[in-house]
């Protein structure tokens, strides 16, 4: 008997990885706490596990592991919708600088923050992502804004790699003017109270990781002491590289922002790089050399009009590449797997680039690596965390062991995610959030986007 068991689905394990995984017809699941017990053939585990707890007949569904998402900010779902004057945007850098700094981060209070981190975080599980590696930035408001985040974290019941960004800019004033690396360390700070109440290897959904924003807006120091820090507490590292274009760095340092963060000694297999848009072959190979994780982010990418990343180079030079969003659109995962599926294809005029078993990847093992956590998540096996989703498919064609890779790229929407466990508990039934008020979580967000919105006027 275990606590869960799960039967005759079409069992995807995506272990080692998706295009190798077994996918087992009639297939079934059994969960023990927060690991999966069993997978199999459900006439081989029904003898043993058939009165369960709490068995799901699961037939004519799809049972995998839940997806990882390796780049958001939560908060940033206030600025969805809003109202926003788009004659002054006409480059990434203006959106940047307008809708990422002064109209949103600026702007955003604690209690924004753990609105919009319900919101997000509970639209994320019903659309069947189980872990996320959020960076929270809000340099108005500092201390406390971490805490925010995992109280709300803890109460949706979502695994999180998480923390706040090291930044020297100061709110209010063009970075290339003046830098303030007073504010970086105010950044370490609220990063060590997140360690301090998290400590390497204890069993919490939640986990540490040192946040730091870029090259452009931290001096030569404060990377090298991001690196000190996450060799000091065994956190890890997240932050952007080359989201601006390529000439920005070259021009203010005479180098680019893998070279200079391979000079001040931050890269590494534990560092999580998201976006890296404007790279040429050099600094592809500075990433691959380091083992930095990507996480690519198509849809932000393509909002700023900052080009298409150059993900099937980074691919051939062995560097793993992951999925992000942002939040800036919808929280739905299907569609970034969908877009990243796509947008290849057609930046490069090939239709036989990115099969469908690659963006699943970036969503799964070559997530669960990114993170250190692919003994644990990223796959269904026996032993590891019961991070997993149960899908009722909404698809016209017969799904089977050789077509349900192709149904995540050509049909799979968030809304067909029927129930999702992490860690072992169901946090969402019969597409029903568990662990929260849907009405009142959203509310609660769109109130606080309103302040924030009203702060901006």
């Amino acid at each position: 008997m275990a606590d869960i068991f799960i039967k005759n689905a079409l069992v995807m394990t995506c272990e080692p990885d998706v295009i190798r995984g077994e996918v087992i017809e009639n297939g079934a699941v059994a969960v023990e706490g927060d690991r999966i017990a069993a997978i199999g053939k459900t006439a081989e585990l029904e003898a043993e596990y058939g009165n369960s707890k709490k068995v799901i007949d699961a037939d004519g569904k799809i049972v995998m592991p839940g997806f990882i998402i390796t780049h958001t900010h939560m908060p940033y779902v206030m600025g969805h919708n809003q109202p926003i004057d788009v004659s002054q945007l006409h480059s990434f850098w203006d959106m940047l600088q307008k809708m990422g700094w002064e109209w949103l981060e600026d702007l955003i209070t604690r209690d924004g923050i753990y609105a919009s981190t319900r919101y997000a975080a509970a639209k994320m599980l019903k659309s069947g992502t189980t872990t996320v590696c959020d960076l929270v930035e809000a340099p108005n408001d500092l201390s406390g804004a971490l805490e925010a985040s995992t109280r709300a974290i803890e109460e949706i019941g979502i695994r999180a790699n998480l923390g706040y960004e090291v930044t020297e800019r100061i709110p209010g004033v063009p970075i290339n003017d003046k830098l303030d690396i007073t504010m970086a360390e105010k950044g370490f700070e609220e990063n060590l109270r997140l360690i301090e109440n998290f400590p390497a290897g204890s069993d919490s959904l939640i986990k540490p990781r040192l946040g730091i924003h870029t090259a452009y807006t931290n001096s030569f120091e404060t990377l090298k002491k991001a690196r000190a820090f996450a060799d000091q507490y065994g956190c890890g590292i997240q932050l952007h590289i080359a989201e601006i274009p390529r000439a920005f760095l070259v021009e203010k340092y005479g180098k680019s922002a893998p070279m200079l963060l391979e000079e001040a000694g931050l890269l590494g297999p534990d560092v999580v790089a998201a976006h890296c848009i404007d790279l040429d072959d050099e600094d592809i190979n500075i990433l691959a050399r380091n083992s930095v994780n990507v996480a690519h982010t198509p849809m932000t990418n393509s909002l700023g009009g900052n080009g298409v990343a150059r993900v099937p180079e980074m691919m051939e030079a062995g560097i793993n590449v992951t999925l992000g969003h942002d939040c800036f659109f919808s929280l739905d995962t299907a569609e970034y797997i969908r877009f990243a599926y796509l947008i290849h294809k057609a930046h490069n005029a090939n239709p036989g680039l990115m099969p469908p078993f690659v963006p699943l990847d970036f969503a799964l093992g070559n997530a669960a690596k990114a993170l250190g956590m692919e003994k644990s998540i990223g796959s269904l096996a026996g032993g590891k965390k019961a991070d997993l989703l149960v899908i009722k498919p909404d698809c016209p064609t017969p799904l089977n062991a050789l077509t349900v890779m192709s149904f995540f790229t050509m049909t799979f929407l968030g809304k067909d995610v029927e129930t999702v466990l992490v860690n072992g508990k169901i946090v969402v039934d019969g597409k029903e959030l568990q662990t929260g008020d849907e009405e009142i979580i959203m509310s609660e967000c769109v109130k606080e986007s309103a302040l924030l919105w009203k702060r901006n006027e």
